[in-house]
Parts: C-alpha cells; sequence; structure tokens
C-alpha cells in the first residue's frame, strides 16, 4: 500500500461525501462527532502546549441548536459555548459540597490517583469503608484553581466532610492517627443513612 498525503484524503473524502445524503438526525449525530474529535483534538494540543484543560475557556452547553435543514452552519453554535467566570467555578464548587457528604478533590481519580498526596487521602477514606465522591482537578483547570481560592489553601487534594473544609492530606494523616477523622466520618455515615 502506497499511503496517501493529507491532501488527497481531503480532496477523496469531501467528493464521497457529496455522494450521499443524511437524515437530519444523521446530520445530528455527524456534528457531534466531529465536535467531540475537534475538542479532543483541542484538549491535546493545549494540554501538551500550555499543561491547562480547554475547560478553563468556557463551558459546553449540552443542547445543540435545531435545524430545519440538514445543512449547518457555524452560527447555529455560537450560543453552545459559555465563557465560565470565577463566580459560576464558585457555584459549581459549592454545588459540589453541599451535594456530597464527604468529597475529595484530587488529581485522578480513587481507582487511578495522579498524586501521591491523592493516593494517600484517598487509602484513608478508603479505610472507613464509605462511598465517598472525588473531583479529578487535572480533568478542568476552572475546579483545580477554584477550589484553592474557594477554601483558601493552596494545595490538592482537598478534603470536604458534611460541607466543611477539612484540609489536606498531611491534616488527613494527622486526623486519621488521632482518631478525629473517624469520628467525623462516622458522623457523616451516619447523616448519609
Amino acid at each position: 500500500g502506497k499511503s496517501l498525503r493529507n491532501e488527497d484524503c481531503s480532496k477523496r473524502s469531501a467528493e464521497n461525501i457529496s455522494d450521499f445524503q443524511l437524515s437530519d438526525k444523521q446530520t445530528v449525530i455527524m456534528v457531534r462527532i466531529m465536535l467531540l474529535s475537534a475538542a479532543v483534538m483541542a484538549s491535546v494540543t493545549l494540554s501538551s502546549a500550555f499543561t491547562t484543560s480547554p475547560a478553563s475557556f468556557g463551558v459546553i452547553r449540552s443542547t445543540m441548536s435545531k435545524t430545519t435543514s440538514p445543512s449547518l452552519k457555524m452560527s447555529d453554535f455560537s450560543s453552545d459555548f459559555i465563557e465560565e467566570t470565577p463566580e459560576t467555578t464558585k457555584a459549581r464548587i459549592q454545588d459540589l459540597v453541599d451535594e456530597h457528604p464527604v468529597l475529595l478533590f484530587m488529581k485522578g481519580s480513587k481507582v487511578f490517583p495522579q498524586c501521591g498526596f491523592s493516593n494517600t487521602a484517598t487509602q484513608i477514606l478508603n479505610s472507613f469503608n464509605l462511598d465517598f465522591h472525588t473531583v479529578d482537578v487535572l480533568a478542568d483547570e476552572s475546579i483545580r484553581q477554584g477550589v484553592k481560592e474557594f477554601s483558601k489553601w493552596p494545595t490538592i487534594p482537598q478534603l470536604y466532610v458534611a460541607g466543611e473544609f477539612i484540609g489536606g492530606s498531611d491534616i488527613m494523616i494527622e486526623m486519621y492517627q488521632s482518631g478525629e477523622l473517624g469520628e467525623m466520618i462516622e458522623k457523616a455515615k451516619a447523616d448519609m443513612v
């Protein structure tokens, strides 16, 4: 097999696309796939160039503009992006804190922590046999910076129990060893039931 150059592929794709018609539903699905692909490519490009998440540039609304014709224009999507402000980030964080009795802002997930401190925090919480919620700050730059301002604490991970900021992994270790964290967790577990 002879490899094709990018121009040849683009030209061939354009010719093939004109050969068939898509239904409105197929068009919407195709546009969603293209937008998702573009978002993934932008994420990779941005993360490698700036080591930031595309989430810091805006939030995509889940609703799409409905069109009556199968042809779509960029103006159909102009209202699908909303720039996130520090106030909206703070409100998102507050909603998370209010919604989850035990909440850990961390790097990575509880299944796959991305730093030693986050791993320590999840191991401590796992020792209490409770279902706690985590937020991966690496996946959302707005949350990563916003939670530091929200708590007035400069590092990640950050633990909240019953809506109260507890601290990072060092404080969690001290409170775990003293038994104080266990008491807080038991109270939070009772409140969950």
